[in-house]
């Protein structure tokens, strides 16, 4: 556990928090000290007190070291952008490891705060537990139709903001931070860590450092969560009725609706002066030409829309997180879009593997269920939950070559019978099944009758967040793989036994109590048919846990549990 105000040492599980934090992967770069997280993992296996001794002394002196804030900057040109011009690059910054692991506890606690209290808004989709894409266009969509439904004019303004990442200024992070009531010691932590930032770049005439006075490095642990901060200033101002505004990070959308076009126009530019404001307030600039707004309506004319004097273009088609929203919502677009993409991958298939040669066809298979099948599915519980004919037959025609390529066989071979070969269903019904899974398990929307019977609430829900203060962990004393048998015939010691099983007479979880080898008490329920064994064995450990927690201070007790899955999961 970290030190607070009210504490002056170090508790005893603080090695086994530092421990979860030490596990990022071992290829991940290093930073200028050229100290990777394999070093990192290696000595903390060795001497375990060393990095909580140092994040505690971190945190009780609110002092963010200088040398772990130098960010090492490696440039990536982005694609078909001009290599002379500086903004055809993409910064990444590689931080010090050490530095990272202490950002990360940094930001662990910031988040838990964040969520606990409920200060972020609920319109804020990226970067967070139980939020996605998917909520996101969910919502998007949601608010359009509804608008759409009701008779009004709907206008949709996506608005992009230039180099959010480089140009977030820490005065506004700081500001957002003292208004969050964050805890003192963990705010001024993170002052510590915006003030002497530095930047270096090698260059052909040597290494070149640079004071960071603004902007979120790409690649720190803590970025996404002040993006959201200061985000969320935005978010929680008040808006008209007829005004709904989204966020996915940096990533705004606005949607306004009228019943004339005079008012519509009207709320628009009151919104955007609204939102113009509070971009000046942090100095942040948008970018009129990549702003664009789509039009829900049958007006002739398109209202004239500007920002500072310029006018905002009127697109029948705006990309939004990966997903080509449509003026008519018939996702034609996107699935041509969809389309060129496959032509590309599937070019980039025959480079490594052609009819004869090259990698063989499992791994053929493999490639395309991974990967390629993967990015023709994203958003797909938006624009694939019921395909129409045109959708289904572009699809498949998206799927053949992928298919012939995979299996090798002729180019007259049927669509169906190549399918039914390499064991693949058809594109359309693949992403139909994940639309509908997506739309009941994670965005608890209930589907017709007549497509199935499984209503959101028969399913599970993902536990979200932190349901206790990060630094809580289990003791190493607290949890043992070995065979507990010989704890059983001690008289000090309280056992308690716990048990899943599903049978063709449903599902159960039971627990009972051995005090002195007596029965003392016993514990049963019968869970729904829909439920696992692995969920009826982790219903039973939770009601014994809870049991054992009521026991007196004085009393032992071991909680024995025949399934392994459950032990491992229970103490993550």
């Amino acid at each position: 556990m970290w030190v607070t105000e009210k504490q002056n040492c170090a508790h005893s599980c603080q090695a086994q928090n530092c421990a979860h934090s030490c596990h990022p992967y071992t290829t991940k770069a290093p930073g200028i000290d050229g100290i990777d997280n394999l070093l990192i993992k290696i000595i903390h296996k060795r001497f375990n007190n060393i990095f909580p001794t140092l994040f505690n002394k971190c945190l009780h002196l609110s002092c963010f070291p200088d040398s772990l804030k130098i960010g090492n900057i490696i440039l990536f040109q982005k694609g078909g952008k001009d290599q002379r011009l500086a903004s055809s690059y993409r910064p990444i910054s590689l931080l010090p490891t050490i530095g990272k692991v202490l950002e990360k506890l940094m930001t662990q606690r910031l988040t838990y705060h964040l969520e606990s209290t409920n200060i972020l808004n609920d319109r804020q989709h990226g970067f967070r537990e139980g939020k996605s894409v998917d909520t996101a266009i969910n919502e998007l969509l949601r608010n359009i139709k509804t608008a759409r439904r009701d008779g009004k004019h709907v206008l949709v303004l996506s608005i992009d903001i230039k180099g959010a990442f480089d140009n977030l200024q820490h005065r506004a992070i700081l500001k957002t931070l003292d208004a969050s009531a964050c805890p003192s010691n963990i705010n001024r932590l993170f002052h510590s860590l915006l003030q002497n930032r530095k930047v270096t770049l090698l260059t052909p005439q040597g290494r070149a450092t640079k004071e960071q006075k603004q902007g979120c490095p790409q690649g720190s642990c803590s970025g996404p969560a002040m993006r959201n901060l200061v985000a969320n200033e935005i978010l929680n101002q008040v808006w008209p009725d007829n005004v709904h505004i989204q966020a996915f990070a940096d990533d705004f959308v606005l949607v306004i609706k009228a019943d004339t076009k005079k008012s519509l126009v009207e709320d628009t530019q009151s919104a955007i002066t609204q939102f113009s404001s509070w971009c000046s307030e942090n100095e942040l600039a948008i970018s009129i030409e990549k702003t664009n707004y789509i039009l829900f309506s049958k007006m002739v004319r398109s209202p004239k829309i500007t920002w500072n004097g310029y006018k905002i273009n009127r697109v029948k088609s705006f990309k939004y997180l990966g997903i080509h929203v449509d003026d008519r919502l018939n996702w034609l677009e996107h699935i041509n879009k969809q389309g060129e993409k496959a032509i590309k991958m599937q070019q980039n298939l025959k480079i490594i593997a052609g009819g004869n040669w090259g990698i063989s066809q499992i791994h053929r298979w493999t490639l395309y269920k991974t990967v390629i099948e993967r990015i023709l599915a994203h958003g797909s519980s938006a624009w694939c939950l019921n395909p129409t004919f045109k959708m289904k037959r572009k699809l498949s025609s998206i799927q053949r070559p992928f298919l012939l390529h995979i299996s090798g066989a002729y180019r007259t071979t049927p669509t169906a019978a190549l399918q039914t070969i390499l064991g693949i269903p058809p594109l359309h019904m693949q992403l139909q099944i994940e639309a509908r899974f997506t739309s009941i398990y994670r965005l608890r929307i209930p589907l017709p009758p007549f497509i199935t019977d499984t209503q959101p609430h028969d399913m599970e829900m993902k536990a979200t967040g932190w349901s206790t203060h990060p630094s809580e962990h289990l003791k190493p004393t607290q949890i043992s793989l070995e065979d507990g048998e010989a704890y059983i015939a001690r008289k000090d010691i309280i056992n308690i036994f716990t048990d899943g099983s599903k049978t063709e007479h449903g599902v159960g979880a039971a627990f009972c109590v051995l005090t002195n080898d007596i029965w003392a008490y016993q514990w049963s329920a019968k869970l729904n048919d829909n439920n696992t064994v692995f969920q009826a064995e982790l219903t039973a450990l939770h009601e014994a846990v809870i049991y054992a927690s009521h026991l007196p201070n004085h009393n032992t007790s071991n909680i024995h549990v025949d399934n392994r899955a459950s032990i491992m999961a229970s103490s993550n």
